[in-house]
């Protein structure tokens, strides 16, 4: 493990700061890859709505929405998945690092090569002011700000995919109460409410369900882990405290716990993680600043 004044110079050192931009640039390759799948089942859909039946364009645009489907599977989630892996595997490395913990090979496998991440941080548009206060590293006795590190890391997470799964689900309950809305006001059939509504956006439906999916099951096990966690802060006498080798273990475990929900679900957009940002920091810096009174530094 190591100390809150080695975290503060270690996440601001110039390998840290080429890690994260590494980590920053892989995830927007998984973004963009998203983000076009969103754009193309949106468009689909909203051709889907604007044909008129049984005209070839109506017929085209649902076999397109079919197709599209298939191919969001087949191609686009598995070139997702692989920029995914990649930032979860970078993101192991920073934490690790970071937080002084044994880099477990059986779960991660092996660290990613210097020059593929020197490569990746090159391709870094971003500032890099806000990489160098990552986490919020509070000044208490070891190992409360490695606790509060975790804690930090698995609180932030699922309150804000919490939100986005939220808003995923209601995309998806908005748009199909909007097709039986707009079947029951037209007249229209099932059959044209299924071809003409369902299936043009089914790769849309798809996306935002598997979005709202994945956060969800990472929400329920950062809460679940997170418990754990704050037990044993709010436990001075917990055996975990009192030996390093156990404080370790259940460290490293969390990590592992962290990396596995890393590598089933992406990092949120940029614009939306921004759009609370600072309400949410503000309210970490609360609890870290009750853990420095009730830990203080010597």
């Amino acid at each position: 493990m190591t100390s809150a004044r080695h975290m503060i110079d270690r996440q601001g050192s110039d390998a840290a700061i080429r890690l994260l931009k590494a980590i920053a640039v892989a995830h927007l390759y998984n973004q963009r890859t998203q983000a076009y799948s969103f754009g193309v089942s949106t468009t689909l859909a909203v051709g889907g709505l604007l044909a008129v039946p049984g005209t070839r364009f109506s017929a085209g645009i649902t076999l397109a929405g079919a197709v599209w489907a298939a191919v969001y599977k087949g191609v686009m989630a598995p070139w997702s998945e692989k920029y995914l892996r990649i930032a979860a595997t970078l993101q192991e490395m920073f934490d690790a690092d970071l937080l002084g913990l044994p880099w477990n090979r059986v779960v991660v496998g092996d660290r990613i090569s210097d020059e593929e991440v020197s490569r990746l941080s090159r391709r870094y548009r971003g500032d890099d002011d806000r990489l160098r206060r990552y986490y919020l590293v509070a000044s208490t006795v070891p190992p409360y700000d490695v606790l509060f590190c975790l804690e930090q890391n698995l609180a932030w997470g699922s309150r804000i995919r919490l939100r986005f799964a939220q808003m995923m689900l209601g995309i998806i309950s908005v748009w199909s109460a909007a097709g039986v809305a707009f079947t029951f006001v037209t007249g229209a059939t099932v059959s044209r409410l299924v071809t003409g509504w369902f299936v043009p956006s089914l790769g849309l439906l798809l996306l935002c369900l598997e979005m709202y999916r994945t956060q969800m099951a990472s929400t329920r096990d950062r809460i679940r882990v997170l418990s754990l966690v704050r037990q044993i802060i709010d436990e001075p006498s917990s055996p975990v405290i009192a030996s390093p080798a156990a404080l370790t273990t259940f460290a490293r475990q969390v990590q592992d716990t962290l990396y596995h929900m890393r590598r089933i679900q992406p990092r949120l957009p940029t614009w939306y993680f921004r759009r609370y940002h600072d309400q949410d920091k503000a309210d970490f810096e609360i609890k870290m600043q009750v853990l420095e009174r009730r830990f203080p530094a010597p």
